[in-house]
């Protein structure tokens, strides 16, 4: 795994060292041009390569990016999004969460975490649940009487998770930062946990030159000149 940016970067020298070499080439043919009797009449042939289009395919592995996330509480659809899911779960898992009501999520503590939540806006993350850390969802069920009393530990579990998940869906990603892409160039393999793209690139010749001199004062300067 590298960066798409080192990846660019040694196909670029690469392709410098490849028109590197044809120079020197270039520069032998005419000093053997230049020796023989009848050759060094002829115009010494040399070679460039003006425009060079490329298509790579290329696995994606991981983007290091940061997000700003904003936190919205609605009351009424957090209740739906919550019952929904538990009744999935009960279906899939054979059991019997009770559904929770606006009531029993009305006390001191749940609407502490909301708060709590809402104070950490709008700051780079990798993801959500950097933000849900320190929510002990967990000790929540357990700790709030109307939660415990109906469900088994199982379910006490099973429901912190679910109140989990639908609180990390109350986020929305407000803006993005995209920091490095990490690609693998192999792509020979199979691999449906990495996205393959095809990078299509094309490098344009230009010429440079150092000069060296002498300014009006005597003073040595070096210049670089763009072709």
């Amino acid at each position: 795994m590298i960066k798409l940016s080192d990846y660019l970067n040694y196909l670029h020298s690469e392709i410098i060292q490849a028109r590197k070499l044809a120079d020197e080439q270039a520069v032998e043919v005419a000093k053997a041009y230049a020796e023989h009797e009848y050759l060094r009449y002829f115009r010494v042939p040399r070679f460039t390569m003006p425009s060079i289009k490329l298509e790579i395919p290329i696995k994606i592995t991981e983007l290091d990016a940061e997000t700003k996330f904003d936190f919205k509480m609605d009351e009424d659809s957090f209740v739906d999004e919550l019952n929904t899911r538990i009744t999935e779960t009960n279906e899939t898992k054979n059991l019997n969460i009770n559904p929770v009501s606006k009531a029993q999520l009305s006390d001191n503590r749940f609407t502490g975490i909301v708060r709590n939540l809402e104070k950490r806006d709008y700051r780079f993350i990798r993801k959500p649940t950097e933000l849900m850390t320190h929510v002990d969802f967990g000790s929540f069920v357990k700790e709030t009487d109307s939660l415990a009393s109906d469900n088994n530990e199982e379910e006490k579990q099973e429901l912190a998770t679910l109140l989990k998940a639908t609180m990390q869906n109350r986020y929305r990603v407000v803006s993005a930062k995209l920091n490095n892409i990490y690609i693998d160039p192999d792509t020979n393999e199979a691999d449906e946990s990495k996205i393959l793209v095809k990078l299509n690139v094309e490098m344009v010749e230009e010429g440079l030159r150092i000069v060296k001199g002498k300014n009006a004062n005597g003073n040595e300067f070096e210049e670089i000149v763009f072709e």
